[in-house]
């Protein structure tokens, strides 16, 4: 009999992860945070569909030259391409321009969900990851572009961070319309010239100019092809993207707003491009200033935990005409790194209390004490694995669980219980081998009446 050896490889494809509670614990934390401060500002929630048709999405990512234009696609029966969403503003056009007629204007949304990246990984950078996204229809004023802003920092400070750790930076993506100009760059450039410029956090203005002109080597051999540019080209761009003394309108607009929050971290850089093409007037990013570790154990910069900007002819693609339309992504799973490394963010989960199961013929009496834990608004599993107290103890020791309840056969016959605190006395269980000795030992240990179960173990757990 020959043997079967084309059993699967239990292994994630590059560029994916496995979300635990950890992760997802604290995912919940910030963007409950974030979704209380859209609400202050009148945004109301909305889910898109994760798919797509591909031409719905467009061809707007930053690695459009590559197969596929970065997106994971796939044909359906009737021979139609469909495609993961990439980011949460297409699917919102498509939704807007189907939805026009009904929607109550200016329209303001907000959504959290995972978007897909057909790119390629690194460290710290996945194919799939989620993104939390704020964003407002049918408002032409820029004056709405500066309070998203504003509306951004109220988010970062209350998860923690102070104004010196990070900034807001803004620019129009108008203002280099006249540069194009003055370098006699053709349309077809212009995109590969700001997605160069905006990799400027990352390049530093060396590496910039290397994309700009003849292309780059990364650190992993890989070689990025450049622009094509010449050295005198290169050089006016790169005193361009330094020029903080610009101007215009829709920046005078802004700017109009923002004079009312004197003391907000928000400034103006005309390197702020922002990748996608898309933008068509105001941009803006929030950056992290902080060092912070990376896989390698090397320090360094944090960069952008956020973006977003103005995208006036994205619904018109759609046979509608021109809609204003704004929005700011913040990039969720970046920021709780950060968070993480700053020590502003903890993972908190409800009480968990486990019933310790030492025979089957008490099933009836752990159920009714589950009961009473769980409407108490503790969490409570019964114990359905071994009998033996000590490989219990153990599971409750790797569970992280807070407290465990003991009740054999003399006890409930008494009508008493046994609890033990398991913060106060966890390195003691690991050691027990048996129910004698765990009798025998008192560290967070107590002896309480089977009526005082729920107001003993809420002192317990301090709740």
């Amino acid at each position: 009999m020959t043997k079967n050896n084309n059993k699967p490889k239990a292994i994630l494809p590059r560029g994916f992860k496995d979300s635990e509670k950890q992760l997802l614990t604290l995912r919940k934390i910030v963007t409950e945070v974030i979704e209380e401060e859209c609400q202050k500002f009148g945004f109301v929630e909305l889910e898109t569909s994760s798919i797509e048709y591909t031409d719905s999405l467009g061809k707007f990512l930053p690695d459009i030259d590559r197969p596929s234009g970065g997106v994971f696609s796939l044909q359906d029966e009737d021979g139609q391409w469909l495609s993961l969403r990439y980011d949460l503003t297409a699917p919102l056009a498509r939704y807007v321009a189907q939805n026009y007629q009904n929607l109550v204007k200016p329209f303001k949304r907000y959504q959290s969900g995972i978007v897909w990246r057909n790119e390629k990984p690194g460290p710290g950078r996945f194919r799939e990851f989620l993104q939390f996204d704020a964003d407002v229809i049918g408002i032409q004023s820029n004056l709405i572009d500066a309070e998203l802003c504003v509306m951004v920092v109220n988010i970062l400070r209350r998860l923690g961070l102070n104004d010196s750790q990070f900034k807001i930076k803004y620019s129009n993506r108008k203002i280099w319309t006249s540069l194009f100009e003055k370098i006699k760059a053709s349309k077809e450039v212009e995109s590969k010239i700001l997605r160069a410029v905006d990799k400027k956090d990352r390049l530093g203005d060396e590496g910039v100019k290397e994309l700009l002109c003849e292309g780059r080597k990364d650190k992993s051999g890989d070689f990025m092809e450049g622009v094509g540019l010449d050295n005198e080209q290169a050089s006016m761009i790169l005193d361009f993207m330094n020029d903080q003394k610009q101007t215009s309108d829709d920046i005078d607009e802004f700017n109009s707003y923002l004079e009312n929050f004197a003391d907000y971290p928000i400034s103006f850089d005309p390197s702020i491009v922002r990748g996608l093409d898309y933008y068509t007037g105001m941009i803006f990013e929030a950056e992290l200033l902080i060092d912070v570790k990376n896989t390698k154990g090397e320090t360094i910069v944090f960069g952008s935990v956020a973006g977003g900007g103005r995208y006036d002819k994205l619904i018109s693609r759609f046979g509608k005409e021109d809609v204003p339309a704004t929005g700011i992504s913040v990039g969720v799973d970046r920021l709780i790194v950060a968070l993480e490394q700053l020590d502003l963010i903890k993972a908190k989960s409800r009480p968990l209390v486990i019933v310790a199961n030492l025979g089957d013929n008490n099933l009836s009496e752990y159920i009714r004490m589950a009961s009473e834990i769980r409407d108490a608004g503790m969490a409570c599993e019964i114990s359905f694995g071994s009998k033996n107290l000590a490989k219990q103890l153990k599971y409750c020791d790797r569970k992280q669980a807070d407290a465990v309840v003991i009740a054999g056969d003399d006890e409930i016959k008494n009508n008493k219980i046994s609890l033990k605190d398991l913060k106060e006395g966890s390195e003691i269980s690991k050691n027990i081998t048996g129910r004698e000795e765990w009798k025998e030992t008192k560290a967070g240990q107590k002896e309480v009446i089977r009526e005082d179960l729920v107001s003993a173990l809420k002192e317990i757990l301090k709740i």
